[in-house]
Formats: structure tokens, C-alpha cells, sequence
């Protein structure tokens, strides 16, 4: 009698428990599905098991992992599979209120949407599933597989409820980095803290940007200076790190000084995509020649995309003549992947030392030589260059070393987003370069050099001019500093 009902009770268990695994090893094996939010298109894959999360793939930079809901077990995998960058680039530069408003209701509607139709497919998958599991069993009533369907879609219905109800978005801000993209956790802090922040500082070094050719020329300290008149005036950035203010500054330096060509010695975008790359519009609109070597932060598309554009041009072993002076360079050796981090220590030392060996020796002709690591520059060996221009560690400087001056322009763009983030106050800073042409030398020499902070917590700014001498110049000047502070 006692093994009749455990028999009975056996039948009337076993359906919904093969149709339980069944919606589970369907949910399991065909539980993804690609969903296209535009400009994005996503792959959703959706797993049973312990501890849920939900883990965000971006490739090639890495993935994203936060514990959204732990003890709910559904694990939510998502991976960026495409991107419609004519779209993405509408979206990201959209600057009417009105579009910016429909976006957003757009999306918010379009993610509803999104979910709406995950949901209803999982319940159709793992109701099949259900249905699956019970007629393996060896039930074929039209009753029972129908309750293995609906046994089937009502476990998962239930466990992405309970996924819906517990969903802690919160969980993003303390998620676990994995790939290239452990390097920077502050791409989400760019959302919390840095846009506000951005306008500020935009408005803020328009206006100081705007009041300096005009103070410096009215301070009557610089009376004995005076305003030099030079055959050809450089200006060299660094560093900008995708930061729009920069070019703000940068404008208004071309507009108001005599600028005849820019020097850019890398690290113009943070990551090196595509869509960063659209920032080099903002060269196209300065109008005047550009000068590019890439720095460790650029990537294949970037430097394409800078080569397409017309009054960019990039530097490397070859010199090019622009204006009468002869300028080459030499890229970053990590602008070549898609990843920022440095080569080694060794690595630049060898570059170092082919350089010296390449130009040591030649009656090369070299008036400016670009690089962007400061340790490269650093070793090159005085007297081969008469100058020598680069960045990359977000310092000022100006050395002069036996015939060879050595100029890093610091950082243009104040570090970026970590400049906006960080306890310390990084300023923006270039330098102009003013060459003349000596006569006796048949050569253009350098004759002084403008290094110009702008301080933003301080909200002042700074400019120094260093005149230059070189051994053979019929002007007897020393190696002078005469500097001014604004606020």
C-alpha cells in the first residue's frame, strides 16, 4: 500500500520536475538572442545558475561585472556586437534641447521595448523547454504537455521577477574590471562627476584665454621684452586627452598670436576609438597646419582618421619642410594596438639609442624633431637636434642642454578626465616656439620660447619667455627668464 503511493506520488512529481530541468537546459542552451537599441546592437544571453550578476562585454577593451542581483539565480550576460557609428556620432553630438529630449524618451521607451521582448521569448524558450522535458519523460497527453509548457514558463517567469524586483543599478558603481578596461575605472565616474564639471571649466579658460595676449601686452614689466617679432611662430600641445576645453584655448591662442603651424606630440584621445576620433574636427576648424605624432593613448583608428584630414599632417623619420623649417618625429611604438599602457622602460631606451645612432653622424638638417615619451627625449643625445619637443608625464618644462633645447609642453588638456577628478590641480599649458631666420647661420634658430599656464581652481594664468642663445649668433642675449602672473 505504502509503495502504491509513493508511486502515485512519483507520477504526479516527475512531470513537473522534467519539465523544470527541461526549461532550465533550454534556457541554458538557447536562452540568447541578439536585441538592437540603435545605434548599438547587443548580444543577450541569459544563463541559470548561481550567484546572479550581470556582466557587460565590450570587446576588444574587456568586460564589466557587477553583482546586480546575488542571490536570484539568473545570470544576465551582455556583449556589444556592433555599433552604427554614423548613428552613434548623431547621438553623441546631438546639441539641440529638442533632439536631446527625444532621445531620451527614445531610449527609455526603446529599453522598455527591449525587455518587454527578452521577457517573452525566455518564457516561450523555457516553456519549450518544459514541454520538451515532459514528453522525454514518455507523456504524450496533450494535457500533460501542455502542463509541461506551462510549468516551464512559470519557474523562469518567476525567477526573472524576482531578477526585476531585486535589480540593483547601484552595484555598477563598485563592479569588477576585467581586460584593458581595468584600467579605467573613472569611465563611470565621467558620468557622475565629470560632466558638470566640464561646462565650468569650459567658460572659465574661454574667458582667461581670451583677456591674454591683452594683458600680457599691457603689463609694463614686459616693457623691456617686448613683443618679439619671429619669422616663424610654433605652437606646441600635448597630451589633450580628448578633453573639448583644449581647443577652446587652443582657438583663442591661434586667433590672437601670430601662430604659422602646430605641434602635437600625442595623446590626443583617451582609448583611441572611433568615436573619439571625431574630436579632430576641432583641428580641421583652427586652420592651420598641424603636425601629429601619435602618443601611447592613440590607436589605428585615430591616426587614420588623422590622416584623412587635410591640414593635418604626421611626422615620423622622414623630415617634411613646412615654412622653411625642417621637422620630423617619431610615433609612440604603442600607438599601433588599442591598448594605452607604455612599452617598457628597455624598450624606449633601445628607441633612444636608434635614434642617436640613425641621426648622430648625418648632416640631417633637422630643425624640430617630435616624440612623446619625455624618457625618449630625454636621452637623446645633445647637438643632434637643435630642438627636441615632447610630453607625456603632464609637466612643463624647458631645458636648454649644451645646442640642444629640450620643450615639453605639459598637458594642453589639463589630463582629461583625470585632470577633472584629481585632488591636485593640473593645469592646461602649450608652449610657442618664436624662430627667426639668422643670416650668418643661413638657418632658422630659436629665440625664445612662451610657456603659458592657465590655472583653474586658481583662475589665473601664467606665461614665461625664455630667450635662447646658440653658440655662432651674432645677438649677444643669455638665456633669460621674464615671466607674469594674471589673475
Amino acid at each position: 500500500m505504502a509503495g502504491e503511493q509513493l508511486y502515485q506520488t512519483r507520477k504526479r512529481i516527475l512531470p513537473y520536475l522534467f519539465a523544470v530541468l527541461g526549461a532550465v537546459v533550454a534556457v541554458n542552451l538557447v536562452g540568447s538572442f541578439t536585441v538592437r537599441i540603435a545605434p548599438l546592437e547587443i548580444a543577450l544571453d541569459v544563463k541559470v545558475g548561481l550567484p546572479g550578476y550581470t556582466l557587460v562585454r565590450i570587446p576588444p577593451i574587456g568586460s564589466i561585472t557587477a553583482k546586480t542581483h546575488y542571490y536570484q539565480p539568473l545570470q544576465v550576460l551582455l556583449t556589444l556586437t556592433n555599433i552604427d557609428l554614423d548613428q552613434l556620432r548623431s547621438v553623441a553630438f546631438a546639441a539641440d534641447l529638442d533632439a536631446q529630449a527625444a532621445l531620451v524618451q527614445y531610449f527609455s521607451s526603446r529599453i522598455n521595448q527591449v525587455i518587454g521582448m527578452a521577457i517573452l521569448k525566455l518564457l516561450a524558450i523555457s516553456g519549450i523547454g518544459g514541454l520538451l522535458g515532459v514528453y522525454l519523460l514518455g507523456r504524450r497527453r496533450w494535457v500533460d504537455l501542455l502542463t509541461g509548457f506551462l510549468t516551464g514558463s512559470l519557474i523562469v517567469l518567476l525567477m526573472v521577477t524576482a531578477v526585476y524586483f531585486g535589480y540593483n543599478l547601484q552595484a555598477f558603481a563598485n563592479p569588477k574590471y576585467q581586460g584593458i578596461i581595468e584600467a579605467a575605472p573613472w569611465m563611470l565616474g565621467l558620468i557622475q562627476e565629470g560632466l558638470v564639471r566640464v561646462d565650468e571649466l569650459g567658460e572659465q579658460i574661454q574667458s582667461l584665454a581670451a583677456n591674454l595676449y591683452a594683458v600680457f601686452n599691457q603689463i609694463d614689466n614686459l616693457e623691456s621684452v617686448g613683443m618679439l617679432t619671429a619669422d616663424v611662430t610654433v605652437l606646441h600641445v600635448s597630451d589633450i586627452h580628448n578633453h573639448p576645453v583644449a581647443f577652446d584655448f587652443m582657438t583663442q591662442v591661434v586667433n590672437t598670436f601670430p601662430i604659422d603651424l602646430v605641434i602635437d606630440t600625442g595623446d590626443l584621445t583617451d582609448w583611441g576609438t572611433p568615436l573619439e576620433a571625431e574630436i579632430v574636427q576641432r583641428i580641421e576648424e583652427l586652420g592651420v597646419t598641424y603636425l601629429f605624432v601619435s602618443g601611447n593613448h592613440e590607436a589605428p583608428d585615430v591616426v587614420e582618421r588623422l590622416a584623412q584630414t587635410q591640414n593635418v599632417m604626421l611626422l615620423d623619420l622622414n623630415p617634411v619642410e613646412v615654412l622653411g623649417l625642417q621637422i620630423a618625429g617619431i610615433p609612440d611604438p604603442s600607438a599601433g594596438n588599442h591598448s594605452p599602457q607604455s612599452v617598457s622602460t628597455t624598450e624606449l631606451n633601445q628607441i633612444a639609442v636608434q635614434i642617436n645612432e640613425l641621426f648622430r653622424d648625418q648632416n640631417h638638417g633637422i630643425d624640430i624633431f617630435a616624440v612623446h615619451n619625455y624618457r625618449i627625449a630625454g636621452q637623446i643625445e645633445p647637438g643632434i637636434f637643435p630642438v627636441i619637443v615632447f610630453g607625456h608625464n603632464h609637466l612643463q618644462t624647458l631645458n636648454q642642454v649644451e645646442g640642444t633645447v629640450y620643450v615639453n609642453a605639459g598637458t594642453t588638456g589639463a589630463a582629461g578626465i583625470r585632470g577633472i577628478q584629481s585632488s591636485q590641480n593640473i593645469p592646461f599649458s602649450l608652449s610657442l616656439l618664436h624662430f627667426v631666420y639668422d643670416h650668418d647661420l643661413d638657418d632658422y634658430v630659436l629665440a625664445a620660447v612662451d610657456s603659458i599656464q592657465v590655472q583653474t581652481l586658481q583662475q589665473s594664468f601664467s606665461l614665461e619667455r625664455t630667450f635662447i642663445s646658440y653658440p655662432g649668433r651674432n645677438q649677444e642675449v643669455n638665456v633669460e627668464n621674464d615671466s607674469e602672473e594674471s589673475d
